[in-house]
């Protein structure tokens, strides 16, 4: 819906998966009626998040996989090429006949599919009060972006890539951990990521002007 959106419709990205989020978050609240779900959840769904490997939980080992898969896709295959020349120009990679709205498309499907998988591992997350609400993941919004933006100074500064973003979100969520141990209030963790989104646009504009000057 989101690829339909931003390559037929020609709405910007970011307001169509802000507008779609709305509104899937409003049809989840009438699903529920605004109230919390409590039920029994299955071992096996249990499972997923709470499974040792090697002595670790096995959540710890998603991340660093999806982030290998993710580097040698954009880093080590064509069409991580390919869409790195969208980002930059579509209409110069049209013109070099790169399959601009395929692409596009593609990458919104394999974002939508992630998301997903987050939301299953979040919904088998160990509680006793097996307690599910319908606006749980609004909280991951701005870390989300905090992560894409700030992650674009690091590593390979001006570009979007894999390393600089699970650095970003890792420091974040110690920074956050942190400030709430030491007694931090609960407002601590929006006002930290807000301030963190703040500076990574200004980071990332400071950064891609200095490239460009550089050029």
């Amino acid at each position: 819906m989101n690829g339909i959106l931003v390559e037929v419709a020609q709405i910007g990205s970011f307001i169509a998966t802000l507008g779609t989020g709305a509104v899937l978050y409003a049809i989840a609240l009438w699903h529920t009626g605004g109230k919390q779900m409590i039920g029994a959840l299955p071992a096996g769904f249990l499972s997923i998040n709470a499974r040792f490997v090697l002595g670790m939980p096995v959540k710890a080992l998603y991340v660093p996989l999806l982030a290998i898969v993710l580097w040698l896709v954009t880093e080590r295959m064509p069409i991580g090429r390919q869409l790195y020349a969208i980002g930059a120009s579509p209409k110069a990679a049209a013109l070099n006949w790169i399959p601009v709205r395929r692409h596009v498309m593609l990458t919104f499907v394999i974002s939508g599919f992630l998301t997903a998988c987050t939301g299953v591992i979040l919904a088998s997350k160990p509680s006793k009060l097996r307690i599910g609400q319908a606006g749980v993941g609004l909280e991951y919004l701005l870390p989300a972006l905090v992560g894409v933006f700030l992650g674009s100074t690091t590593i390979k500064p001006g570009r979007v890539n894999v390393w600089g973003t699970g650095g970003v979100v890792l420091v974040l969520a110690i920074g956050i951990s942190g400030i709430q141990r030491f007694g931090g209030e609960f407002y601590v963790g929006p006002l930290f990521n807000g301030g963190a989104l703040i500076a990574a646009i200004a980071l990332a504009g400071y950064s891609q002007r200095h490239r460009r000057s550089a050029q």
